[in-house]
């Protein structure tokens, strides 16, 4: 095996191999959906493997691992594949480099081909042999043709079950009085529980869909119906293993099965919050934004959680929480991130004041004008935050920052001016111009920093008054300002000449 065949390089492959197969179940063979998840599948695949690389995946109760070093590949679709292979008495999956679309293609139908069938035709091995793929190889249960055997009676134990819920689902969809509507309910929970056992729970996922459909249908429900619906829908969540099928819909599908499961999710409400955050906490980039997004949408029933991820000890676990308060802009979150200022986690406390900034509200400035007094690091994120705060209380604080007369740490104080050069208001000019201006008999070189930070924050505001700040400092007075105004110049001019 190659030694950039590691299970992060392999998870692309992995997710639009349990793509195609779930879209296979919905569409038929060659349908584009499943065409373009392979297509993507083998590009990523050679990208990693080349023409040589060859890797063997083992399918075990916990799901997929690499041969021989045994690493577990931990990514959005690998569960659902495991449970895919696993159920058809596969024990191992093996890819060479030279694999293509009609590969996976083979392996994509037989895996969706009748049980019996493969069977009859020597078993799941056999019959991808006898399809002609030669870049993908599987390989049955050690225990050969009893656990296929095995296999096959529950996975038609299975198929019975799925054709119960679906043939509840449209009676349900039908009914319109409330006894009738709960005894068939109490059929629709009982056959999902069958599923969840089986690790079918994207077919449990249509029951939660047709629950919060009814729950949220306020012109054709009534009431009665919709409160039933929302309760079936809470009980449904309370098994983590098809709350964690929702979840991997929402944040890794793509088109109307993305939609349907974060409209899902929200339905909920509070009971799926902490397993959207330990999504955020496996996953990385799109699958763990599209998490943020739920909850985001969630509102306040999402809050009380995050923010016991907050202030939970774990500095990561706070970080983000952080992060997605600043996210959802909700202002009761604003206490909560305020006290977060105060933490010795110097990484939080600068999350925080970001979040705060994107509040942006008159009790958030408020917090981040408190956090001016706090320790220095502290004291300067917050300056930096308040830069992108257009309200006047920011600019009169960050303005009280840089009075000359007054004992502030020089960091701050070049904090507190670039942030006045972000504002760019004409209070924050009239602020900027008296550091400029400022040139003692006595005492130059200590604020010659300041004075060059001043001039290039003038120059970020630009306009007229601006230029008319810089231009006598540009000709005369101490050099290295007078350099830092003339680039300044340069800047403006050349802006103007651009529009």
């Amino acid at each position: 095996m190659r030694r950039n065949l590691s299970a992060e390089a392999l998870a692309p492959l992995m997710l639009e191999l349990a793509r195609a197969i779930r879209a296979r179940r919905a569409h038929p063979s060659g349908h584009p959906v499943v065409v373009e998840s392979l297509q993507r599948g083998v590009a990523s695949w050679h990208d990693v493997a080349g023409v040589e690389g060859e890797v063997t995946i083992e399918v075990g109760d916990m799901g997929l691992s690499l041969a021989p070093d045994g690493a577990r590949v931990m990514c959005p679709g690998s569960v659902e594949l495991a449970d895919d292979l696993r159920s058809r008495g596969i024990s191992r999956l093996r890819l060479r480099g030279q694999a293509q679309v009609p590969d996976l293609t083979h392996l994509v139908e037989t895996l969706v081909h009748p049980q019996a069938e493969l069977d009859a035709g020597g078993g799941i091995s056999a019959a991808l042999r006898a399809r002609g793929a030669r870049g993908v190889e599987v390989f049955a249960s050690s225990d050969g043709a009893d656990v296929i055997a095995a296999e096959a009676e529950a996975g038609s134990f299975v198929t019975q079950h799925i054709a119960e819920l679906v043939r509840h689902l449209a009676e349900l969809e039908r009914c319109d009085e409330v006894a009738s509507y709960n005894l068939l309910a109490n059929k629709v929970t009982a056959c999902v529980d069958v599923l969840v056992r089986a690790k079918r729970c994207v077919d449990g996922f249509r029951a939660a869909l047709v629950f919060c459909r009814h729950a949220t249908d306020r012109e054709l429900r009534p009431d009665p119906i919709r409160r039933e619906a929302s309760d079936r829908l809470r009980r449904l969540a309370t098994s983590n293993a098809l709350l964690d099928a929702i979840i991997e819909q929402a944040c890794t599908a793509t088109g109307l099965a993305s939609v349907q499961a974060t409209q899902v999710l929200i339905a909920i409400g509070p009971p799926c919050v902490g397993a959207l955050l330990r999504h955020c906490a496996g996953t990385k980039d799109a699958s763990r934004e599209r998490a943020a997004q739920v909850l985001i949408a969630m509102g306040d029933a999402a809050l009380p959680a995050v923010v016991d991820e907050l202030r939970d000890g774990q500095s990561e676990r706070a970080r983000r929480a952080a992060r997605l308060l600043g996210e959802m802009q909700n202002p009761r979150g604003i206490e909560f991130l305020a006290d977060a200022l105060k933490s010795s986690d110097l990484a939080l406390a600068r999350e925080s004041a970001r979040a705060l900034a994107r509040i942006g509200t008159d009790r958030a400035v408020t917090a981040l004008v408190s956090g001016l007094k706090l320790s220095p690091q502290v004291a300067e994120a917050c300056a930096n935050c308040l830069g992108g705060v257009r309200q006047l209380a920011a600019t009169r604080a960050l303005g009280e920052l840089v009075d000359l007369d007054k004992e502030i740490p020089d960091g701050l104080r070049r904090e507190a001016i670039r942030s006045l050069g972000r504002l760019a208001s004409p209070e924050a000019l009239r602020r900027l111009a008296k550091v400029l201006d400022h040139s003692p008999m006595f005492g130059k070189a200590r604020f010659r920093a300041l004075r060059v930070a001043a001039a290039q924050a003038i120059g970020q505001i630009g306009g007229a008054a601006a230029l008319q700040t810089l231009q006598p400092h540009a000709k005369r007075g101490d050099s290295d300002v007078r350099q830092a105004c003339q680039e300044a110049l340069r800047r403006l001019e050349k802006a103007v000449a651009e529009k």
